[in-house]
């Protein structure tokens, strides 16, 4: 059961992660694209927020690979 347990969560926060990266590069695109009639400001914030899901992607991988790893001593 505790095996079941971790490759879900392995799967979970991976897609998790894939999901945080591709939601980070529309922002992105969004906040360098010419001519949206955006503040500095508001840049700024569309910055500071794809930062934010950038370090949320690499917090769900961090997470999946320790998951991973106690799935291998599980199986020793």
């Amino acid at each position: 059961m505790e095996k079941k347990r971790l490759k879900s969560l392995i799967e979970d926060f991976k897609h998790y992660a894939f999901i945080l990266l591709a939601v980070s590069t529309f922002i992105y695109i969004g906040a360098v694209l010419p001519g949206q009639g955006l503040t500095a400001g508001q840049k700024m914030l569309m910055f500071v927020t794809d930062c934010a899901f950038l370090a949320g992607a690499y917090f769900c991988v961090d997470r999946s690979l320790i998951y991973k790893k106690r799935l291998e001593e599980a199986d020793e």
